[in-house]
Parts: structure tokens; C-alpha cells; sequence
């Protein structure tokens, strides 16, 4: 063998690695020339949809809905978040040894902890007992569930969860953070709640949930600002977490101002409720507005919908017109007596009750009056000696009449702040036949929203000078003031001076000594004037049918400092009916109880150098007393029989050198609780959570209640209470 043939050797074998190295390049790129051929043109729709999955996209980002706020600030709509829990009891895992141990994890918590796990959320959810959560998840477990709701009894579909409380869920052995998606899944959706449930509600007004979309109410009238304007942003996902970054921040909606007052549209709705109650009435209507800005503190428009059954279906108070009968009389004699037509001296002889002197209509009085001087016409309702009157006057000229009567500022249409309020119809058309303008004196052919009688009432009050009814005062987006709603003066002077002085001493005569008696009050004086009208039926008429009235009274008080107007105004569907038996006594609960609320006792008055003020706790929330002690600076102690008790708990308060001792009370779900001694607030909070209908009677705290304590009951059960002073 010669020297070179080693380095053949070598060189070839070099050649034939480089060679293979060569061939598998060329394989390798040829795998991936068909491979990118592949994705291109085989796999190419799958992966242009991964591509729009993966790759960060402009998404909306809803602002948060404005708040709509009541005359204090407290919350009357507010969108929160509510959530809905379920309990995952089995393995998903698909590998055995994996679910095999996964499954032991599972069965060892629930073992390990469902009693505490139960004791837990009797603490957050106090309707429930331990004992039926413990009884709830035992099935669910039997039932192998992956989706066991949180709450027995409860719809799979419903987040009756709050926020508050699933905040306080994370604190529990089966719901903590790590657990989430293996143990447990929860959901949560934005919701449009009020806080103090069907209180106003359609002043407030109602959302489409479904298209979150304004329905009513303020809701509609507002939702432009209340809405906000919503933002653009992308999701990032950093660390296996994935985040919404804001590329153009959304706007939350702005804060509406009310002039709404709870405490006040409480005791509108159950004095309304009441007289509804008592005389089975069809319907009902209360507002109640503060004199010199009138600000609405309280409106109510409640529809019979059932047996001791009422709800807000449409807001009567400014959409429907109707005839104001005996309350537009004022309207009458104040214009009459600012032309100089009359003077308070006049004197009518009143037919003794019948009269068809009038083209030969029959108009009639409740009473058979005989002769009755101006004053005496208004304080006993006279249909008859109202109508020769302005008869008298104006017959001549009826036109001058119905100028008089729109310089009073009556006829304006107000907008109420609200959508689709009607406007009121006194017709100037200058036809005149016999009937007309006796009858339209007395609040017949014409036409008005309660409102507007209202606001006349109130313009009295206020000196003469009519304001427009306002609902809202600002709009407000954090603490900035985004648009402000100031008093509007529709009618600086509704009339003379010497005239407002006759008009406000015949309406305090009503009260005194005329129909509107049942409407005074023993602790201040009031003004006002009863209203009875019959309603037509239609194009039958009168009296095709049972014969329907309308039935009101309309004042303000203080008389001799007016704060307050108020019109109480309930529809019959049949039999007798009169605004002093009915509205009167209404009006009288509903004076007294907000005079009442503004006359409490200032604690601070109370402190002097030698003795200290012990104030008295009355039985209902421990919660709220030991949150008001708190804040007098007093010591309290919470007496507790167990652990498991939520945070807000009812029970009663003793005091002892200072010292103040909670006794927590437990209620049974089917036992008439002791309410005796409560204040009106805790007590219907207490009974209408358990399922009562409630209905009251007095001013005070609970002296009395009809079903006694410790009685069996069924949810839906009507209990009276009657409270005293």
C-alpha cells in the first residue's frame, strides 16, 4: 500500500459525513418547505382564527352608571355588582392517578370543614340556619355536582349574592382565592339596585336590564349623563395573567342630586297606603313640596293591584289630567277678587242645596245651605254659591275669567324634570254656552295634573309667588358640579297683596271650622281645601255606571310659617266618597309625622356641667344603636350567644352606670317576632324582611300588635301595629 492511500481513506470518509450532513439539511429544509406549505394553504383558516384570538384587539370598556342621590345624599339607585356561587364536588381530571388525588383533596375539604364551612355562612347569609346549608351541600355531594349552587332554595339563574357579601365569602375554608376554579366557580353581573326598594320607585324610575337601557323616571330623563361615555382598551397578558389596559379611559356616568327625602316619601306612601287600605280605593296620589324652592320631597302614585295590594304602575302624579273639582274653587275667589268682581262681605243665597238655574243643569250641594257670605262659600264647599258668583261676575265676559284664572300661573306646563308629563287643559276657545262657566268654576271642564293644583296651593304659601316644582338640583361628576337646576319663579306675583291675605284666611277657615277639619293638627295650624269630583265615564257621561269620584285636599303648613305643601288626591271605583273623610285625615298623618322628623331632640342641647344626658335605646338593629353610641362617645357591650351571629343582628339595650348591655334576640322564620317598643323604622324593616304585609297607625314607637308575638304565620300575613308616643 502506498503512503497516500491513508489519506484517501481519510478524505473520503470526511467526504461521505459532510455528505450525509448535506443530505440532512436537505431533508430538514425540505420538511420544513412542506410544512410552511402546509400551514399556508392547508392549516391556514385555523390559524388566521388563533391569530384573531391571540392578537390584542380595541375591546369597549363600559363606564360605571351615575348614582341617583336623595335630598341627604343617600343612595336611591346605584349600580353595584352581584355575583352567583356554585361548588364544584368532583374531579375533572381525565388521567386516574390524577383524579384519583384530586378527588381524595376534594372529599378531605369537604369532610374536614363542612361544619365550619355551614357555621361560616350562617354568618354571612342569616336567613339561612347552619343546619339547612349543612343539609344543602350533603345532597349536592350525594348528587356528585360540578355546579351545586351556594344558596339552597335559590335559582341557578339569579346573582342573589352582593358585593359585601362575596367579599366576606373569601374569608371562609371552602371559598378562598386558591380554591377558585377548582372548588368553586363564581360569576358576577352590574345591576341597577335601589337600596330602599319600591320607595319611589317610578320617580326614580326602572332600567331595561336586559338592553341596559333607561325605562322611566329620572333613569330616562337623565340617562345621557347618567350613562358616561365608554372607553377603548386592549387586553395584555403578563405573568399568565390577563389584563384590560385602557387605551382611551372610559367616562363614568355623573351623580344626580334629588330633592327627594326618604324619611318623607316613607311616611307619604304608608299614610297613602293606609286611607287606600281603609276604603279600598282604586288608586292614589301624594306629593309633598318644600314652600320657597318647591323642591319635591315626596311623591307617591300607588294603583290597587290585588287584595291589600298596591305598586307604582305609572306615575298618576304628572301624566294623568283630571277634573279638580271643589279645589279649584280658591282659584275662583282669587280671581274674582283681584278684579274687585267680589269682596269677602258678598252673600249668596245657596238655593238650599239645588239649583238649576244654569241653562237648567242640576248642581247640588252635599248640605242645604241657605245664605253664606264669600269666606263661608269656601270653608263649606259650596258648588252652588261658588258658581252664582263667578256667574255674576263674569257672565258678560267669560273670557275675562279664564285670563284671571291663567295670570294665577295654574295653567304652566311644567316638565317636572321627567318625560311624558302632561299638560294641563283650560280651554279659552271663547265658546260659552249656559253650563260652562258655573261649572268651570268649580273644577269642571278644565283639566289638571295634581301638580298644578299643587303648585297654586303652594305659590299661596309662598307669599304669592309660584315656583316650579323641581325634582332635581345638580348633576355632578365626582365633586365637580356639572350642571345646577336653580329655584325657577314661574309667577312672581300670582295676585294682589290684600287678595293672597283673603285667599290664606279663607283657607285656614276650611280647616277650622269648614270641611277640611279632620286635616288640622293640635300642635300647629294648617290651611288647605277639600276637593270632590266626579269623574266622567266617558262619552257616557256622569253617571253611566257606578259613579267614580276623585277625592283630595290640597294645603300647606305650618299656616302661620309655611314650609310645606301637600296634595293627597285617591280615586274611588265606586260608592260615596268625600276629600274630608278620605284625603283630610291623610294629610293630617302626613303633616304631623314630617313636622315630627324635623323637631328631634339635638343631643348636644342635652349636655350641661353637672348632669350627663343618658339617651334612651329603644329594641330593633344593635348594629345601628352601637354605631350611633359609638359616635355619642357612650361604651357599649355586645352580649353574644354564639359565634355564628351576622353582623347586623336585632335585640334590645340596656343601660347600666353608663354602660350600655346588647342583648342579641333571634327570630324564628315562621314566629310573629316582639316589635313592641321599636321604633316604626326597625320594625317595618323587621316585619317586611319576614315576609309581613304591615300596616300602622299612630305616631311614636310600637305600643301594640295584632297578631301577638310567638304566633305561627305564613310570608304574606297582614300585621297591624299601632304606635304611640
Amino acid at each position: 500500500m502506498s503512503k497516500d492511500d491513508p489519506r484517501k481513506q481519510e478524505k473520503k470518509r470526511v467526504s461521505r459525513k459532510y455528505l450525509s450532513l448535506f443530505l440532512l439539511m436537505m431533508v430538514w429544509g425540505a420538511f420544513i418547505i412542506v410544512k410552511m406549505a402546509m400551514v399556508m394553504f392547508g392549516e391556514r383558516q385555523y390559524w388566521n382564527d388563533v391569530a384573531r384570538n391571540m392578537t390584542p384587539v380595541n375591546r369597549v370598556i363600559e363606564p360605571r352608571r351615575g348614582n341617583i342621590l336623595s335630598d341627604d345624599g343617600l343612595l336611591l339607585a346605584s349600580s353595584v355588582k352581584q355575583y352567583r356561587v356554585f361548588i364544584d364536588f368532583r374531579t375533572s381530571e381525565k388521567d386516574p392517578v390524577r383524579a384519583q388525588k384530586d378527588q381524595m383533596r376534594k372529599d378531605t375539604l369537604y369532610n374536614n370543614h363542612l361544619a365550619e364551612f355551614a357555621r361560616q355562612m350562617h354568618e354571612v347569609f342569616p336567613k339561612y340556619s347552619a343546619l339547612e346549608f349543612v343539609n344543602h351541600y350533603e345532597n349536592g355531594f350525594k348528587a356528585k355536582s360540578h355546579s351545586w349552587p351556594l344558596l339552597p332554595g335559590v335559582s341557578r339563574n339569579s346573582y342573589p349574592i352582593t358585593y359585601n357579601q362575596y367579599k366576606s365569602l373569601a374569608k371562609t375554608v371552602w371559598l378562598k382565592p386558591r380554591y377558585e376554579m377548582w372548588f368553586y366557580s363564581a360569576e358576577s353581573k352590574i345591576s341597577r339596585e335601589k337600596p330602599f326598594g319600591a320607595l319611589a320607585a317610578r320617580t326614580i324610575g326602572g332600567m331595561y336590564e336586559a338592553k341596559d337601557s333607561a325605562r322611566n323616571g329620572l333613569e330616562l330623563s337623565f340617562d345621557s349623563l347618567l350613562r358616561g361615555v365608554p372607553g377603548r382598551g386592549h387586553q395584555e397578558k403578563v405573568q399568565n395573567v390577563t389584563r384590560m389596559v385602557a387605551d382611551i379611559p372610559q367616562t363614568d356616568g355623573c351623580d344626580v342630586h334629588t330633592t327627594l327625602n326618604v324619611d318623607m316619601q316613607d311616611i307619604a306612601e304608608v299614610a297613602l297606603r293606609k286611607v287606600m287600605d281603609t276604603h279600598n280605593a282604586a288608586s292614589g296620589i301624594v306629593v309633598l313640596m318644600e314652600v320657597p324652592t318647591g323642591d319635591i320631597k315626596a311623591m307617591a302614585s300607588l294603583t290597587k293591584t290585588g287584595p291589600g295590594e298596591y305598586s307604582e304602575i305609572q306615575n298618576n302624579a304628572v301624566r294623568e289630567i283630571y277634573e279638580p273639582g271643589s279645589t279649584f274653587k280658591p282659584v275662583s275667589m282669587m280671581v274674582a277678587l283681584d278684579d274687585g268682581k267680589i269682596s269677602l262681605t258678598d252673600s249668596v243665597f245657596c238655593e238650599n242645596g239645588v239649583y238649576t238655574g244654569f241653562g237648567g243643569s242640576r248642581m247640588t250641594d252635599s248640605h242645604k245651605y241657605g245664605w253664606l257670605d264669600v269666606p263661608h262659600i269656601i270653608a263649606n264647599s259650596s258648588n252652588i254659591g261658588t258658581s252664582k258668583l263667578i256667574h255674576a261676575a263674569y257672565k258678560d265676559n267669560p273670557q275675562e275669567y279664564v285670563d284671571g284664572v291663567y295670570r294665577t300661573g295654574i295653567n304652566t306646563h311644567f316638565d317636572m324634570q321627567l318625560k311624558g308629563v302632561a299638560a294641563p287643559v283650560i280651554k279659552r276657545d271663547g265658546y260659552w254656552d249656559a253650563t260652562r262657566l258655573p261649572w268651570m268654576s268649580i273644577g269642571y271642564n278644565t283639566q289638571l295634573p295634581v301638580i298644578n293644583t299643587l303648585a297654586f296651593y303652594n305659590g299661596i304659601a309662598n307669599g304669592g309667588c309660584m315656583v316650579a316644582p323641581r325634582l332635581v338640583t345638580k348633576v355632578t361628576r365626582e365633586d365637580e358640579v356639572i350642571e345646577e337646576f336653580p329655584v325657577e319663579v314661574v309667577r312672581r306675583h300670582m295676585c294682589k297683596d290684600e287678595t293672597l291675605a283673603k285667599i290664606k284666611s279663607m283657607l285656614e277657615l276650611v280647616v277650622v271650622e269648614g270641611t277640611g277639619k279632620n286635616a288640622n293638627s293640635k300642635y300647629f295650624n294648617v290651611a288647605g281645601k277639600t276637593g270632590t269630583a266626579q269623574l266622567s265615564q266617558g262619552s257616557g257621561g256622569y253617571r253611566n255606571g257606578p259613579v267614580r269620584y276623585m277625592v283630595s285636599f290640597c294645603g300647606y303648613f305650618p299656616a302661620d310659617n309655611p314650609q310645606y305643601s301637600c296634595i293627597v288626591s285617591v280615586r274611588t271605583d265606586g260608592g260615596a266618597a268625600g276629600g274630608a273623610t278620605w284625603a283630610a285625615p291623610a294629610f293630617h298623618e302626613i303633616s304631623e309625622k314630617v313636622m315630627a322628623s324635623r323637631n328631634l331632640r339635638n343631643v348636644n342641647e342635652a349636655y350641661d356641667s353637672i348632669h350627663q344626658f343618658i339617651p334612651k335605646v329603644l329594641p330593633g338593629d344593635l348594629a345601628k344603636a352601637s354605631t350611633v353610641l359609638k359616635g355619642l362617645g357612650k361604651k357599649n357591650l355586645m352580649r353574644k350567644i354564639d359565634r355564628s351571629l351576622p353582623d347586623s343582628i336585632w335585640g334590645t339595650v340596656n343601660s347600666d352606670s353608663g354602660r350600655y348591655v346588647m342583648n342579641y334576640v333571634e327570630y324564628a322564620d315562621d314566629v310573629v317576632p316582639d316589635v313592641r317598643g321599636m321604633g316604626a323604622s326597625d320594625a317595618l324593616y323587621l316585619l317586611e324582611k319576614m315576609g309581613f304585609r304591615v300596616s300602622i297607625e299612630g305616631v311614636g314607637k310600637v305600643k301594640s300588635q295584632v297578631p301577638a308575638r310567638n304566633t305561627r304565620f305564613r310570608k304574606g300575613d297582614r300585621i297591624q301595629l299601632t304606635l304611640s308616643m
